[in-house]
């Protein structure tokens, strides 16, 4: 109980500032980037390539034609795999960090010009996940769902 008190008598001096010195974090690098392009296939030096067999890597091609070579994980191989999703164009949020890869943080899909948030859904579970397969909780198969854009 001593204990407790202590801390909160400190945490409670530190956000008024009395006497304490308070760390201060850093600032983030860069903020996420948003881009909206093609979804491309491309080989081991970044360079756009068919689409015939499954891909070295993924990129984001934007309308100026710059290409965003994107980190693989799941939720960027399911943009690659996911029929459903009827379309390669793409509104991506993406960060950077010191390799060349940008890391996906969201996506969402262009169909006739209109913007769609798109995921996968457990209903067993309450879960949501940006990349299909299997609840990590029960196993059993998640649901495609999207809806337009807010």
């Amino acid at each position: 109980m001593f204990l407790r008190n202590c801390l909160l008598a400190v945490a409670f001096m530190a956000r008024l500032g009395l006497g304490l010195a308070v760390e201060h974090l850093p600032a983030p690098e860069k903020a996420n980037l948003v881009v909206k392009g093609l979804l491309v296939c491309l080989d081991g030096s970044f360079k756009e390539t068919d689409c015939l067999a499954t891909p070295e890597a993924l990129g984001l091609k934007a309308d100026q034609g710059r290409i965003y070579p994107l980190k693989k994980q799941g939720t960027v191989d399911a943009l690659f795999a996911e029929k459903r999703l009827q379309t390669r164009e793409f509104r991506l949020t993406l960060r950077k960090d010191q390799s060349p890869w940008y890391e996906l943080v969201r996506a969402q899909l262009i169909r006739g010009g209109k913007l769609f948030d798109f995921h996968y859904f457990c209903e067993v579970c309450n879960i949501t996940t940006y990349a299909p397969g299997l609840c990590m909780c029960c196993r059993q198969e998640s649901e495609y769902r999207e809806s337009p854009a807010e």
